[in-house]
């Protein structure tokens, strides 16, 4: 859940520029939900590398070149506006939802989340 006090201005920032914004794995939950609902498109952005017995999900991983994405694959900026969206966003991982995790993170990833 964002803190208190964040409200989304659609600004990107969070998703325009992801290295070293946020953590890019997926939980079991993510991948659970995304193979139940056929989210093959989703899926295959997806590196599951075995640690042990379990997974880690590495996230926004190219599926044509196999490299980390510098940007998420699932924004879209809205035409002539400045503003963009999430095109999982009923479906988006749970470091997403839960994004920002402080008011320090926003300010360090650009966020607008806290402007008035």
């Amino acid at each position: 859940m964002p803190p208190k006090g964040f409200k989304c201005k659609q600004c990107g920032n969070c998703c325009l520029n992801l290295s070293g914004a946020f953590e890019t794995c997926a939980t079991e939950e993510d991948v659970r939900l995304w193979n139940d609902e056929g989210r093959d498109d989703i899926l295959e952005w997806v590196d599951p590398i075995p640690l042990g017995d379990q997974f880690i999900y590495d996230i926004w991983i190219s599926p044509r070149t196999g490299d980390d994405v510098s940007r998420c694959p699932w924004l879209r900026k809205l035409p002539n506006q400045d503003r963009y969206i999430c095109r999982i966003h009923d479906v988006k991982p749970v470091h997403c939802r839960e994004y920002p995790r402080s008011r320090k993170h926003a300010e360090e990833t650009g966020c607008r989340g806290f402007e008035n």
